[in-house]
């Protein structure tokens, strides 16, 4: 099966079939947040469910992947991303290991590792 210009395959072909196609990061996906965005900046880690102790406190994400957030910024696709390094937050609290990401502060790190 074919996601943009990612062929998935095994049970990652299975995985697709349940959710939107259209989404633009799959778990196991690699990704740089940007140096712009408020916290994690420029923090290398990777796409994942939700862990259970996340969606007991914001409900269910769709297809156990995305979620909209609405903040004073506007509305915002999410994606639960796992640090390679714990990070702190804006506030300076943590580190986290992980956290929700706005899609628009995330970079697909393609199999090469050029990002």
């Amino acid at each position: 099966m074919i996601a943009g210009d990612r062929v998935i395959g095994g049970s990652g072909a299975h995985f697709l079939e349940q959710m939107n196609v259209g989404s633009t990061f799959l778990p196991g996906d690699r990704v740089l947040i940007s140096t712009d965005f408020y916290w994690a900046k420029g923090a290398y880690g990777t796409i994942a469910r939700p862990p259970s102790e996340v969606t007991a406190l914001s409900g269910p994400w769709d297809y156990d992947l995305t979620r909209k957030e609405i903040s004073a910024l506007g509305e915002a696709t999410v994606y639960w991303v796992w640090f390679d390094d714990p990070q702190f937050d804006a506030d300076g609290c943590g580190p986290y290991r992980g956290g929700s990401i706005d899609e628009n502060a995330l970079t697909l790190i393609p199999k090469d590792g050029r990002a």
